[in-house]
């Protein structure tokens, strides 16, 4: 899912939230408009701190490139299964149920 289409949906979600009389769909730390690169923040921290998910994979999954041009030509896996796992873990601690 694209940058532009999670603004899109973290826009209407906060414009759907104000026009219902709540405070809307606003960062904790600044009051202003969530947008897509705190959800990745917050990805990324809570694997870092919370898992023993390895930061390499955390990387994978927010599309980060990591290593040189000569690297990057060879690292073409996704590491989908192994990600599986993580995400899963990771909705499931946005539900509040996650350990």
């Amino acid at each position: 899912m694209s940058d532009n289409t999670l603004s899109k949906i973290m826009r209407e979600i906060h414009n759907d939230e104000v026009n219902l009389g709540r405070s809307g769909f606003l960062d904790q730390q600044t009051g202003k408009r969530a947008v897509p690169h705190g959800l990745r923040s917050t990805f990324r921290d809570w694997v870092a701190e919370l898992t023993d998910y390895p930061g390499e994979l955390a990387e994978i999954a927010i599309a980060h490139k990591q290593g040189s041009d000569t690297e990057l030509a060879y690292k073409r896996m996704s590491q989908v299964e192994k990600r599986r796992p993580m995400m899963a873990d990771w909705g499931e601690y946005l539900r509040g149920g996650w350990n």
